[in-house]
């Protein structure tokens, strides 16, 4: 039996505990947000946005007079005017406005360091004065802006401003940002009439409601999404190769339609690569500083006039939007690089033409558009890049980035213009540059002693790799070529010498003096020669060079005297395999 008693009393217990937490005090769950990007100096002050605080208790003022006050307390920022007290409401258990004859609200005031907003609120004796769990509103400016609302003259209701919010947010980062937030927490002190701020210490008042049980005080205030990204893709499928063939002047591959943007095809025609594309993102809504208008492209336009003085209506006040594109080791002599509308083709925008001029040997590494006439509709579509080639000149085997930047207008008024937007991410390299000098490679007609065992090694996890050789006499000229052979994804290869030279058969365009193709001809310089190694179809290759003394056996791995170059890693940490560079064009036929 007593333990029956005590069972029940347990249960009891749980259930008063549960009953409490469920009706105690509750701020609101949602929050307002604001686009990061016009939040630019602490200085800038931002109309609060409503907050509201449900009590657990109830408010009885039938036969006694009731006060308390109420605090919106800041984790960051600073309050920088109180607001009025006319946007300081209350609202009974189903959300109804209660009469302002039923209270009275005081003066709203900011703390001495701007962090706390407090108000007293009254309510006095009066028949008929019973409300049962209701809540307050800050910054209620919408309630109360007519004679039907709260207030007996319809006096619309100024909100609260906070400044200090770009030490909460900081500068807009490229590419990937967070979502900052401004905290804000609410207490309650029940049975204050003092004007001044009520603090836990002067007052532990166990009715307060921010010290019930299961309170949930802390909310946020701001949220910051940054409202606009730029993507940029690179193109995938099918990417163009340089063609050895051709004296690299020339793109290989398979033309073929895209079936989508996230499967672009690199190869257009022997004389078009396409790289990729560059697109604005709508990622969030948050409102523009003054206005509860969303910050975007849609809503708001766009407008290409610096001295536009709206500022705070949702437009994206827009300078230009630039555009570089740049090649590790530069583009081919008369060649163009365009923007394009359409993913297969070339297709100018119809607001103008993006389409740099003929490369020059001055032209540098970097090609920049800064364009100020797209429309709404082609700002936020993907701008497809297209790399053109003459056909006659050398096409450097490089990789390519884009940075993209939406430049805003500068502001007309104080702390209302905006941050910029920009990213920077890698296009889609050339394939089939990836290039490895064997320096102290060991042919098979060379009488010093030593001979060469070449290892390759396919690192790719979903390409083939098609892998070439050719010779490269001290004197530079070049000796005989050919395919030496294909590597599934990950597989590996071991090659004498003697089996590589007579795989070089192919006569070279300059053959030069001393080996012959073939492999007919002894070479007259002990280890003169370097094997330059190239592999199509893939972005990266390992060779391993072992020697062996065939006068006593030695054998030792000499794999780090090599040049190595990768075609589609703009950071050679991509590779385990970190040498300097030695090759500048692939095989010469």
């Amino acid at each position: 039996m007593k333990q029956k008693q005590l069972s029940i009393l347990a249960a009891s217990l749980v259930a008063a505990f549960a009953a409490n937490v469920a009706s105690a005090g509750q701020i609101q769950s949602s929050s307002s947000a604001i686009a990061h990007e016009v939040i630019v100096n602490d200085a800038q002050a931002v109309s609060a946005p409503p907050v509201s605080y449900r009590f657990a208790g109830d408010i009885d003022a039938t036969l006694v007079a009731q006060s308390f006050q109420i605090q919106l307390v800041l984790t960051n920022g600073t309050f920088k005017t109180a607001g009025t007290k006319d946007a300081i409401t209350m609202v009974d258990n189903s959300g109804n406005l209660i009469p302002v004859a039923k209270y009275t609200v005081g003066t709203p005031t900011l703390s001495a360091d701007g962090k706390v907003l407090f108000v007293n609120i009254s309510f006095p004796q009066a028949a008929g004065s019973t409300f049962v769990t209701p809540a307050v509103r800050f910054n209620d400016t919408v309630s109360n802006a007519a004679p039907a609302g709260p207030t007996s003259t319809g006096t619309a209701g100024v909100a609260a401003t906070v400044t200090g919010l770009y030490t909460v947010v900081g500068a807009v980062q490229p590419c990937t940002n967070n979502v900052p937030t401004l905290g804000v927490s609410v207490k309650h002190f029940a049975n204050v009439s003092a004007s001044t701020q009520a603090t836990d210490v002067l007052n532990p008042n166990a009715a307060n409601e921010h010290t019930r049980v299961g309170s949930t005080n802390d909310g946020i205030l701001f949220s910051f999404p940054t409202n606009l990204s730029i993507g940029l893709t690179a193109s995938t499928v099918n990417l163009a190769r340089v063609d050895p063939s051709t004296g690299n002047t020339l793109f290989k591959g398979t033309a073929a339609a895209s079936v989508s943007d996230a499967t672009l095809n690199g190869f257009r025609s022997t004389t078009v690569a396409q790289l990729g594309y560059i697109k604005v993102n709508q990622d969030a809504l948050g409102s523009d500083s003054g206005s509860n208008t969303a910050y975007a492209l849609a809503t708001g336009g766009v407008s290409f006039v610096a001295s536009a003085a709206t500022k705070t209506t949702g437009a994206i006040e827009l300078k230009s939007y630039d555009i570089a594109i740049t090649a590790s080791q530069g583009f081919a002599v008369g060649s163009t690089v365009g923007l394009s509308t359409t993913r297969d083709t070339y297709t100018a925008p119809v607001s103008g033409a993006i389409l740099s001029p003929a490369v020059t040997a001055a032209t540098g590494n970097t090609i920049t558009f800064s364009n100020t006439t797209l429309t709404t509709a082609e700002l936020s579509a993907p701008l497809y890049v297209f790399y053109t080639v003459p056909g006659t000149s050398v096409i450097p085997v490089s990789t390519f980035s884009a940075t993209a930047t939406l430049t805003k207008a500068p502001g007309t008024t104080t702390y209302l213009n905006e941050q910029n937007n920009s990213c920077t991410k890698p296009l889609a390299g050339l394939v089939g540059g990836v290039k490895v000098d064997v320096r102290n490679y060991a042919t098979s007609k060379n009488n010093s002693g030593f001979a060469s065992y070449i290892r390759l090694i396919n690192p790719s996890e979903t390409n083939t790799a098609t892998i070439y050789g050719q010779l490269i006499h001290s004197d530079g000229s070049y000796g005989g070529w050919g395919q030496i052979t294909t590597l599934a994804p990950r597989a590996a290869a071991n090659f004498s010498a003697t089996d590589i030279d007579a795989k070089l058969t192919g006569t070279p365009a300059t053959n030069g003096t001393g080996y012959v193709a073939g492999g007919v001809t002894p070479v007259t310089q002990n280890l003169g020669e370097r094997l330059r190694v190239t592999a199509e179809g893939v972005s990266a290759l390992k060779v391993q060079n072992y020697l062996l003394n065939t006068t006593n056996g030695n054998f030792f791995e000499a794999s780090s005297s090599q040049g190595v170059d990768f075609d589609s890693s703009t950071d050679r940490a991509y590779d385990s395999q970190l040498n300097d560079q030695d090759a500048q064009r692939g095989l010469a036929k």
